[in-house]
């Protein structure tokens, strides 16, 4: 699917998560909350902070939270924040992925047939992340923030013998520090533009081994070079309805001291979520990734050792398909933290094959505002 097809699925979703007969009027929308002055703005894409012009009208009761709000919390996905100037932002955030069976293009291949062109061929792989991220708005539409990853690897291998071996890697990964503007924002804040710009500094290894051979490029930590991650976020709300779109593109600059430069990444998302309670809500959402394959090699990786050795098979598109939800409580010990739960699934992918296929992935993430 293309980015130009997730864009028309996002405006289908935005005209569904739209109230029949909702309209648009200097106080905001028929019965939501309005801010007072001093209202502070949570939930926005990338560690945006946001607070839009008062309107000065008291409050409306409906869903009524024990802070006074605009952007409703629980409406937007993780790691999205939108307050006043000089807020922080912690947040803790774990994910896995699982990967099995190879795929050329939509095809899937048996191990034995890989196998029977390559040394060894991948069967499985589990990878796992946390990352810590701070964020803070030096100003009511500015938004910096830093994210620190800890990866761990484990890939599962067969020779065309039959025998069978684990690789595995962990350590620091890739650095990022990113920044988010609001350009645009409507006083009642159902629609919402953002410009973000981030970069990828290289932290991460790109020289592990196993039995004193380089890992191939899978199996690597991080790129060996910095990559800029330029973007724009929209985000929409018509209480208890949220929705929103995201574009990002992830730009490896130059080369590292290995000889190669992975592929750029294009992402693309949708979302939709809906407030269940003042304390929960639905989350739901498409997410779109075209990854290139790599420019150049590293003269230790054999590509005809195994597919995953290979710069040329690297690449590849996606589509998952998310579900989840979030607790955000409004009082008692734990207000003012969020959790979010989220399960991905693709729902189509075509790789530059063989390679490993994505089953599922699972992220927990927590985060607190101050």
């Amino acid at each position: 699917m293309s980015i130009k097809q997730l864009l028309g699925t996002f405006a289908a979703m935005s005209s569904l998560a739209m109230p029949a007969g909702a309209t648009e009027i200097a106080g905001g929308p028929p019965n939501h909350p309005m801010p007072a002055d001093d209202s502070k703005v949570e939930g926005s894409p990338d560690g945006a902070m946001v607070s839009p012009p008062s309107t000065g009208a008291p409050a409306a009761p409906s869903m009524e939270m024990s802070t006074p709000t605009m952007g409703r919390v629980g409406l937007t996905p993780p790691g999205i924040m939108t307050g006043a100037s000089g807020t922080w932002m912690l947040g803790y955030r774990y994910s896995i992925d699982r990967m099995d069976g190879n795929l050329v293009g939509g095809r899937h291949v048996s191990d034995a047939a890989v196998a029977s062109q390559f040394m060894a061929t991948p069967t499985d792989m589990t990878m796992q992340m946390h990352m810590v991220s701070l964020m803070f708005a030096p100003t009511d539409r500015l938004t910096v923030m830093g994210m620190i990853p800890y990866v761990i690897k484990s890939m599962d291998h067969v020779t065309g013998e039959g025998e069978r071996f684990t690789e595995r890697a962990k350590g620091l990964g890739d650095i990022e520090v990113s920044a988010s503007y609001v350009l645009y924002s409507q006083p009642d804040l159902r629609h919402r533009l953002l410009a973000t710009m981030g970069a990828s500094l290289p932290t991460g290894s790109i020289n592990q081994r196993m039995e004193g051979m380089r890992q191939e490029y899978p199996m690597q930590l991080g790129a060996g070079t910095v990559a800029l991650r330029p973007g724009f976020i929209y985000l929409g709300q018509d209480e208890p309805w949220g929705w929103g779109a995201k574009l990002l593109t992830i730009v490896q600059l130059g080369q590292n001291t290995n000889g190669y430069r992975l592929g750029n990444r294009y992402e693309a998302s949708l979302w939709g979520s809906r407030l269940v309670t003042p304390s929960v809500s639905l989350l739901f959402g498409l997410n779109g990734e075209v990854r290139r394959n790599i420019r150049g090699a590293d003269p230790m990786l054999d590509p005809l050792d195994e597919p995953t050795k290979d710069p040329l098979r690297q690449g590849g598109r996606r589509l998952d398909a998310s579900v989840g939800v979030a607790f955000h409580p409004q009082a008692g010990t734990f207000r003012g933290n969020e959790l979010f739960l989220r399960l991905d699934a693709p729902i189509a992918q075509s790789l530059d094959g063989p390679q490993l296929k994505r089953r599922w992935g699972l992220r927990l993430e927590l985060q607190r505002e101050f």
